[in-house]
């Protein structure tokens, strides 16, 4: 599935429609129901897909979560779904961007502290995709929308 060119999509997009239908999606409104001043924001997951979508309070979709282990209830996505580069280890994903020229963000921390190597995000422009680490395998990969005019 192209997730990358979902994102930016709006929530009742054919596109967006097309997927939610295909895996049976059901949208959870999730709003502001202690007043903190949170923006409301809709969630849509395909538990046996391995994949979420969060919409924002424009219902705009920023943000793809893709389970590529098992967790939280979700399965396994399988890879071939994945269009954006999925790396086994932190140093791959790091190695990557340094032979490639690919901005980056890394997670602070010592060797044997919990934060080393937790994570990795690699802006690709109008995206970024972050991969989260576990015991130096990687557990999931978020797709981010850069907002227009921000960065990541």
């Amino acid at each position: 599935m192209k997730f990358t060119n979902l994102l930016g999509s709006r929530l009742k997009d054919d596109d967006v429609i097309e997927v939610l239908e295909h895996y049976d999606i059901n949208v959870i409104y999730d709003f502001d129901r202690t007043h903190e001043n949170m923006e409301d924001v809709y969630w849509a997951a395909s538990t046996d897909g391995g994949f979420q979508f969060r919409f924002n309070e424009d219902q705009v979709l920023d943000t793809v979560f893709l389970y590529v282990t098992a967790r939280e209830g979700f399965s396994i996505i399988s890879r071939e779904e994945i269009d954006v580069p999925v790396f086994d280890t932190f140093d791959d994903a790091e190695q990557e961007c340094s032979s490639k020229g690919l901005p980056f963000k890394q997670s602070q921390g010592t060797p044997g502290s919990d934060g080393y190597k937790w994570w990795i995000k690699i802006d690709f422009g109008v995206y970024t995709v972050h991969y989260q680490f576990k015991q130096g395998s990687l557990l999931m990969v978020t797709l981010g929308l850069v907002p227009i005019g921000r960065c990541s």
